[in-house]
């Protein structure tokens, strides 16, 4: 989407029309500027983010969900907007940063979840609380905010790579937790697959819209191409006869 408008085919037609009549290399300096606006508020997504990651990742660094949630959705958006103005960078350390925020947010959601569970009121909600109460959410333990937030570090990079085995011995060499080699691994050889699977069926979505888009129908390609040997062997035996 930022490609598109960045480019001048997306957006509201007047915004459109000014950036497709704008140079190249002024859209850089404009997704650079609002990169950096935007990181006058949220500093964290600033540059590799390594300031934010290394304390979630090695120690029992305790960050609220919220801020979480902005880090991740914020994070998103500047990492579009800068590749598709055409700053020079890479996906590498966003997809760490991006990761690893989502496996802390994935954990601190369960916990919360686990938690409002275990405290439902029987009397208040008794059919809900009859199902969850069968069910040994006290006894669930979660690991610690690092190992999730290393197992989506992993699984985001493998993704985006499709390097499974990289992301694992890279994300393993940051902690030396050989508790987590397990999870990091399993986690991302299903990114790899399932990044695969979407690939492969947005591929044939897009080549199926070229074709509905084409005004000359495949059919017809195909029809013309049969008939033109017909029509020349039926000429060949009026020939023949006269």
């Amino acid at each position: 989407i930022t490609q598109s408008f960045f480019a001048g085919e997306w957006g509201p037609k007047p915004i459109s029309n000014v950036m497709g009549s704008m140079p190249d290399p002024v859209k850089p300096v404009i997704g650079g500027l609002l990169c950096g606006l935007v990181g006058l508020a949220y500093p964290q997504i600033l540059f590799f983010g390594y300031e934010t990651l290394n304390p979630l990742l090695k120690t029992q660094a305790y960050l609220p969900f919220s801020l979480i949630f902005s880090l991740l959705a914020v994070k998103s958006l500047m990492t579009a907007v800068s590749a598709g103005s055409g700053l020079v960078g890479g996906t590498f350390a966003p997809s760490l940063f991006l990761g690893s925020m989502t496996g802390a947010l994935f954990r601190d959601g369960a916990a919360q979840v686990i938690k409002v569970f275990n405290e439902l009121d029987p009397t208040t909600y008794p059919i809900v609380a009859e199902v969850f109460h069968t069910i040994p959410l006290h006894d669930l333990h979660l690991a610690s905010p690092p190992t999730y937030a290393m197992v989506g570090a992993a699984s985001v990079l493998a993704a985006l790579f499709r390097a499974p085995l990289t992301a694992t011995l890279l994300l393993f060499e940051v902690t030396r937790n050989y508790d987590v080699l397990l999870p990091i691994m399993a986690s991302a050889g299903v990114a790899s697959i399932v990044s695969d699977i979407l690939e492969d069926t947005l591929e044939r979505r897009d080549e199926m819209q070229r074709r509905d888009l084409d005004p000359v129908s495949w059919g017809d390609l195909a029809d013309g191409e049969d008939s033109e040997p017909l029509e020349s062997s039926k000429k060949i035996k009026v020939n023949k006869l006269t």
